[in-house]
């Protein structure tokens, strides 16, 4: 008994609830007009599925129909132990608070267990309002008393945890704005300063590229689980076991330090001095990092103006941090520290560009690869390889390709190895390169790869029977696992065909994977038109899109022999004429003025305009001409646009038009 009354005082408790009664009845008032008295007024049918999902998804506090559910969990909680410590922040105030006859432990758990209560009421009465409700109303049919349950453990167990962190950050400080940012900052600090070290190491390290999944713990903080929207999938018993021992180690904690902190610490920014160089110095990092990024991105990364951005950026960080701390704006004098820092960046720097570790340089030798990732999308690997949970589920992801041919493995060093030939190379499409090393680890790179300079080295990729397979999976798909193959031509109101009859599909399914696997290197990377759609759909109702390409001639040339192609396709004797213009700018449009346009209507002309195709690497959108086709079909009349550009090699009598439009 003599222990639990040393530890807890009535009277503190009793003072804290009636002077800040007013918050907890605030939060309670919101939560029963987002919660219970939202879906009162709500005059839905139960049968309205959506309607069902929409109420249910109300009791998740990390979906989207909850935003304003976790504003207040990430605003109310913080606020409230900010007021129940503000003593700590005046120093007459912490005088007076400290006279009195408890010891810290006694005043830390007893404003503690009170912010607890003024928290966790509300969530409760909230609660017991909606089971009622859902007990004597048809709320019943939308969810369940366990979903109600499984709202108000969430909701507490976040609001606890908040309060705790909050708590023990202001341990930390004697300013009450200080309080508030720092709790803030120690949420977002371990995903930001990922995400501002990974920016520049990105732009001083040739080749260098993150990992970054849903699964990491950068994203176990609670505003960063709310603001990425990952928190009802990472969540199990075992989750929250973890949060409340968290929770409970961050009171013990805020507990000891509170016996630590000096009465004298009030309204400093930071309660301990051998915690102010951390201070000092994290500041600097920061904003260093943030600078350099931010001069990297709009200056293209050159790196004299990153350096000048590392200059500036720390400057002010460091000497920011310093008035801070000394509460004044005189802190010149505190150079000296700044110039050690600038010594260490300078040795960090310079072994960066000399590449001392030799991370650049470090391509793993053929023999020592399982296999290759080479593709656009990161996520496809994370999700594939790392994480393992999609594989079996029919999502396709676009340039997701792994090659485990050795042939295949020895081109992709050996295009690897002449990448790094060409540092700061920035021409072509972003792609990964990641080997899965037979010891089982990993060796992750990103580099621009420009399909034109490097064809040689692409084009016995690209042809091989794995990268086919991969983009094209039709050429490893069964026939007799096709449900249907659809074909539709978007430039006419022609009827799209659709196969469902079994030879026919086996007959059409052969000679698109003939026609695949025929396909050359420089068909794949030349620019295709994607208007004429090929959906392949199986047995298990998942579709895989492909375009007709003008090489598939062995498609296309069954498609003449069985009398679809003329109901499906343009057909140029059908467009009747082409008009040709420049397309007006926005600001053009406002004031009234008329585009420039040239009709044609020689056949000849217009067979062209469909057929001319060039490289879609163009920029100057001023050479951009948008081509706009009318005619009728036997459904009846059409028109559709595309753009071409003016420099594509076209004939010396479409260039005459062209000119008109000057």
């Amino acid at each position: 008994m003599t222990f639990r009354m040393s530890l807890f005082n009535k009277g503190l408790m009793a003072s804290d609830l009636k002077r800040f009664w007013w918050v907890s009845a605030l939060y309670g008032l919101f939560l029963i007009l987002i919660l219970p008295f939202h879906h009162m007024v709500q005059d839905i049918p139960a049968s309205n599925r959506w309607a069902r999902e929409m109420l249910q998804r109300s009791l998740d506090i990390f979906s989207g129909q909850s935003g304003m559910q976790a504003i207040l969990i990430c605003t109310v909680p913080i606020i409230l132990a900010v007021l129940l410590f503000q003593y700590l922040h005046n120093s007459r105030a912490v005088a007076v608070m400290h006279s009195l006859p408890f010891n810290r432990y006694t005043l830390f758990c007893s404003h503690s267990v009170a912010g607890l209560v003024l928290l966790l009421l509300p969530v409760t009465v909230t609660g017991l309002v909606l089971a009622v409700l859902n007990m004597t109303t048809p709320l019943k049919e939308y969810y369940s008393l366990l979903d109600i349950l499984r709202w108000m453990g969430m909701t507490a167990l976040f609001d606890t945890l908040l309060f705790a962190i909050t708590v023990f950050v202001g341990m930390f400080t004697g300013n009450a704005i200080a309080h508030i940012a720092f709790t803030y900052i120690l949420q977002v600090l371990p995903i930001g300063l990922y995400v501002l070290l990974t920016e520049n190491l990105r732009h001083l390290i040739y080749g260098y590229a993150s990992l970054n999944h849903p699964g990491d713990l950068r994203y176990n903080f609670p505003l960063m689980m709310f603001t990425s929207g990952t928190g009802s999938d990472l969540f199990t018993a075992g989750t929250v076991a973890v949060y409340l021992l968290v929770a409970a180690l961050f009171f013990v904690a805020a507990a000891c330090v509170y016996k630590l902190r000096h009465a004298e610490a009030a309204g400093d920014v930071i309660a301990f001095t051998i915690m102010r160089p951390v201070f000092k110095y994290g500041v600097t990092v920061c904003a260093m990092l943030l600078a350099g990024a931010y001069f990297a991105n709009v200056y293209r990364g050159a790196f004299p103006i990153i350096v000048w951005g590392y200059v500036l950026g720390s400057l002010l960080g460091y000497f920011t941090a310093e008035s801070l701390l000394q509460k004044s704006l005189k802190v010149w004098s505190s150079y000296r520290g700044y110039l050690g820092y600038i010594a260490i960046i300078v040795v960090l720097l310079l072994g960066i560009v000399t590449d001392a570790t030799g991370y650049v340089h470090r391509v793993p030798e053929p023999e020592k690869v399982k296999k290759v990732y080479f593709g656009t999308n990161i996520n496809a690997w994370i999700h594939l390889e790392k994480l393992k949970d999609i594989k079996d589920q029919g999502i396709k992801y676009e340039g997701a390709i792994f090659f485990e041919n050795r042939d295949n493995i020895k081109h992709i060093t050996r295009l690897h190895r002449q990448l790094l030939q060409n540092p700061r190379d920035k021409k072509g499409v972003p792609r990964y390169i990641i080997y899965t090393l037979k010891d089982g680890g990993y060796l992750v790179r990103q580099y621009y790869i420009d399909e034109k300079q490097y064809a040689s080295l692409l084009k016995p990729i690209y042809e091989s029977l794995e990268y086919k397979q991969a983009r094209f999976p039709v050429v490893a798909q069964d026939p007799a696992e096709i449900k249907l193959i659809e074909i539709d031509d978007d430039r006419t109101p022609k009827r799209a065909v659709i196969l469902t009859d079994r030879v026919e599909i086996g007959e059409f399914a052969v000679r698109l994977q003939q026609d695949v696997l025929n396909t050359t290197f420089e068909e794949l990377v030349a620019r295709t038109d994607d208007y004429v759609h090929i959906n392949i759909e199986d047995v298990n109702g998942r579709s895989v899109h492909y375009t007709l390409r003008d090489g598939y001639r062995s498609v296309i040339n069954w498609l003449k022999e069985k009398g679809y192609y003329e109901s499906i396709m343009l057909l140029p004797d059908e467009v009747e004429y082409a008009v040709l213009e420049y397309p007006l700018p926005p600001e053009a449009s406002k004031t009234g003025s008329a585009s420039r346009r040239v009709e044609i209507r020689e056949r000849r002309l217009i067979e062209e305009l469909l057929s001319i195709n060039g490289p879609d690497d163009f920029t100057d959108r001023d050479k951009t001409i948008s081509v706009i086709f009318s005619g009728r079909a036997t459904t009846g009349p059409f028109e559709f646009h595309r753009f071409i550009h003016r420099d594509w090699p076209v004939s010396a009598a479409l260039k005459e038009y062209m000119q008109q439009l000057d």
